[in-house]
C-alpha cells in the first residue's frame, strides 16, 4: 500500500469551497506516494472538460482521483473520469463538507471499491525541499492550412516526431550538462556526478559563480522557494553526436518545418514548457520527463489555435504564460493571444472561468499577464531589487505576529534611474514603490512613473504651478495619493497622526490594512517619507514594529548593505519624530480580476 500526502495549500483551498460541487484532484506519484498538489472545480459556469484543464498543469502532475463538497456527487461520470487516472491504478476520493476540513474523508479505489487511507500533510517546508521544477524553452514552425484538421494533424505530427526519433538534446542553462536521448558518453560523463535531479540543482548552484555584475550583490528574487531548472531545447544535426571526439558536433536552435507547400501558412510556435520533479528521481529518467512537458506544452498551445479557429478569428500568435497564485503551491501555464489585451472582453471572460474552475474570488487579479511569474532569467539587472524583506532579521517583538505586504515590490531609492534626487526625492521614490507593487500584482500595465511624469501631472491638474515641472521640490501624502489615483485608478485611505508618538496605537489599523488590502504603505512626516511593508504586532501587550523600506539610500543595489545597515529592517516606535505628525497613504485594492 502507498502512502497519501496533501499539501497545506491545497487543504486550505478545500476549506474555503462553501457550495455542493464536485471537482478533480491534480498530484504526483513516487516512491510509493501519492501527493496531491491542484484541483479544479467544475460548476456550470463557462465549464471547460477536465482534460482541457489537465494541460496548464506542469507535466508529471497529473488527474490522480476526485473530490466532492457536501452531499453532491455527480455518479454518472464518475467512471469516465476516474478511468483517466493513468499514473494510479488506485484513484484517490476526498469527502469534504463545506467551508471545513474537519471530518474531510479521505478514500482510495481499490478494485473497484472504496477503502479508508490516511493522509499525511504536507507543510511548504518540505514540498521545496523534495520537488522543483523544470522549465523548457523553445521554437517550432509548422506550414499549415489554417483549417481545424490541418492544425491538429500537423502539430499531432510535430509530437509524434519529437517523442519518437530522439533527434532532440536539452541543455542545462549556464552548465555545460547536456542530456540526450541515446546513452552517450556525455551521459555517461554527468551520471557519475549528477544520479538524481538534485545532483543537478547543485551543478548549477557551482556554475553561478560570477554571473552577476558586482555592484549587484544577492539580488533578492520574488518569494518562490522551489529550485527551477531552466533548460535549453537543440536538435542534434550530427551523424554521430554519441561521439565525444567529434569536432563537429554542434546543437544549434530547434525550428521544424512541416508538409510546407504554396497554400501553407506559417505558424510559430512558442513553446515554454514546465515539468514538476521529484528531487530523487534518476536523471537517467528526466528526458523522458522533459520530452512529455514540451508535448503537453504544443497541446495546450494547439488548443489556443483551435480556439481561434472555431471563433473565426485570425490566427494570432499564441504566448505561454506561468502563473502561481498565492494559494496554489505550483505553477499553472496559461496560452494568451499576442495581439488581445488584457482588458479586452475575452480576456475577462476567460480569466473568469480560470477563477471559477480553480475555486478562485473574482475580487484579485490572479491570471493577468502582470501576476506572471517572473523567474530569476527574466528579472534585468538594471531593474531595482525586488522584495528587499526576504531574509531580513528578526522584529525581536515577542510573541507578535507579522501583517506584512502582499506580494512583489521593486525597492525604489535615491540616485537610481540617473537622477540625482538626494535630499528632495524619497516621497517621490516611495510613490514608485507603491506603483510598483500594483504593476507586479497586475492591477495595471500603467509603468512606474518618472520623477517628470509625477510633476507633470500634478500640474496638469492644478494641484502645482508650471515652475514644478523639473524642480527639486518636495511632494508629501496628499500628492502621492493623487498620483495613485490618476496614473492607476486606484484610490487612497489618508491616517492623519499628530505626532510620530500617536503611532505607536495605530497597530490594529495597520494590521488590518496588511490583512486585507496587503499595499505598501507611503509615510510622511516632517521633511522625510518612508516605506511601511509591514508590521509585527502583539495585540495584547501594545508591542509593535515596523518594517520600513527607507529611500534615502544612496548606494549600489547591494542586498547585504541594504539590510545590515537598516535601509529595510524592522524599527521601533522610536523611528518617527515625537515633535512631527505624520499622513499615511494607504493605498486600497480595486476590484480587478
Amino acid at each position: 500500500m502507498f502512502k497519501l500526502k496533501i499539501t497545506s495549500f491545497l487543504l486550505k483551498r478545500l476549506e474555503g469551497i462553501q457550495q455542493e460541487l464536485t471537482g478533480c484532484l491534480f498530484g504526483v506519484f513516487y516512491d510509493s506516494t501519492i501527493t496531491v498538489f491542484g484541483m479544479n472545480v467544475e460548476t456550470t459556469i463557462g465549464k471547460l472538460n477536465y482534460n482541457e484543464i489537465s494541460l496548464k498543469f506542469p507535466a508529471e502532475m497529473d488527474l490522480i482521483g476526485l473530490v466532492k463538497f457536501g452531499d453532491c456527487f455527480d455518479e454518472q461520470n464518475i467512471g469516465e473520469i476516474l478511468k483517466d487516472c493513468e499514473i494510479t491504478d488506485n484513484p484517490i476520493l476526498l469527502h469534504c463538507n463545506l467551508g471545513s476540513i474537519i471530518g474531510m474523508k479521505s478514500s482510495i479505489f481499490v478494485h473497484g471499491k472504496l477503502e479508508s487511507i490516511p493522509f499525511e500533510v504536507m507543510e511548504p517546508t518540505d514540498i521545496y525541499n523534495e520537488f522543483c521544477f523544470s522549465r523548457v524553452c523553445c521554437n517550432f514552425n509548422i506550414y499549415t492550412e489554417e483549417t481545424i484538421d490541418s492544425i491538429k494533424s500537423n502539430i499531432q505530427t510535430l509530437r509524434k516526431d519529437i517523442a519518437a526519433n530522439g533527434a532532440l538534446a536539452f541543455k542545462l542553462n549556464k552548465t555545460s550538462f547536456f542530456l540526450t536521448g541515446t546513452i552517450s558518453e556525455n551521459n555517461k560523463k554527468y551520471s557519475k556526478n549528477a544520479e538524481y535531479i538534485e545532483n543537478l540543482i547543485t551543478i548549477v548552484d557551482q556554475a553561478k559563480g560570477g554571473g552577476e555584475p558586482k555592484n549587484k550583490k544577492n539580488k533578492a528574487t520574488p518569494p518562490s522557494d522551489y529550485e527551477v531548472l531552466e533548460i535549453s531545447v537543440l536538435k542534434n544535426i550530427s551523424t554521430d553526436y554519441t561521439n565525444p571526439d567529434n569536432d563537429q558536433v554542434t546543437f544549434p536552435a530547434l525550428a521544424t518545418c512541416i508538409r510546407k507547400s504554396d497554400v501553407n501558412s506559417k505558424i510559430p510556435l512558442n513553446v515554454d514548457a514546465m515539468a514538476i520533479l521529484y528531487k530523487k528521481t534518476k536523471v537517467s529518467g528526466l528526458y523522458d520527463i522533459l520530452i512529455e512537458s514540451v508535448c503537453r506544452a504544443l497541446r495546450l498551445v494547439e488548443q489556443s489555435l483551435i480556439e481561434q479557429l472555431y471563433d473565426n478569428m485570425e490566427i494570432s500568435i499564441p504566448i505561454t504564460y506561468h502563473f502561481s497564485p498565492p494559494a496554489f503551491g505550483h505553477f499553472l501555464s496559461c496560452v494568451y493571444l499576442q495581439n488581445i489585451s488584457d482588458n479586452e472582453q475575452a480576456m475577462q471572460q476567460k480569466r473568469k472561468k480560470l477563477h471559477h474552475h480553480f475555486g478562485l474570488p473574482i475580487t484579485k487579479p490572479y491570471f493577468r499577464r502582470q501576476n506572471r511569474v517572473m523567474f530569476k532569467c527574466d528579472i534585468k539587472y538594471d531593474s531595482p531589487l525586488m522584495n528587499t524583506h526576504l531574509g531580513v532579521k528578526p522584529s525581536g517583538v515577542k510573541d507578535g505576529k507579522q501583517y506584512l505586504v502582499q506580494g512583489n515590490y521593486y525597492y525604489y531609492h535615491y540616485m537610481q534611474q540617473n537622477v540625482n534626487d538626494n535630499g528632495w526625492g524619497c516621497a517621490y521614490r516611495s510613490l514608485q514603490t507603491l506603483c510598483s507593487w500594483f504593476n507586479l500584482q497586475g492591477y495595471t500595465s500603467t509603468p512606474v512613473p518618472t520623477h517628470e511624469d509625477i510633476q507633470r501631472y500634478l500640474v496638469n491638474i492644478e494641484d502645482k504651478p508650471k515652475t514644478f515641472i523639473n524642480s527639486k521640490q518636495w511632494i508629501g501624502s496628499t500628492e502621492v495619493s493623487m498620483c495613485l489615483n490618476g496614473f492607476l485608478n486606484v484610490n487612497s485611505k489618508i491616517m492623519h497622526v499628530s505626532s510620530g508618538g500617536d503611532l505607536s496605537s495605530k497597530g490594529s489599523e495597520l494590521a488590518l490594512h496588511f490583512e486585507t488590502q496587503g499595499t505598501p504603505i507611503m509615510i510622511g512626516g516632517g521633511v522625510l517619507a518612508h516605506t511601511i511593508i509591514g508590521i509585527d504586532f502583539n495585540s495584547e501587550k501594545g508591542d509593535l514594529k515596523f518594517l520600513i523600506l527607507d529611500p534615502h539610500y544612496t548606494e549600489s543595489e547591494d542586498l547585504n548593505v541594504i539590510q545590515g545597515k537598516g535601509w529595510c529592517g524592522w524599527k521601533s516606535t522610536d523611528f518617527w519624530d515625537k515633535k512631527s505628525y505624520y499622513n499615511l497613504c494607504m493605498p486600497q485594492r480595486p476590484i480587478v480580476y
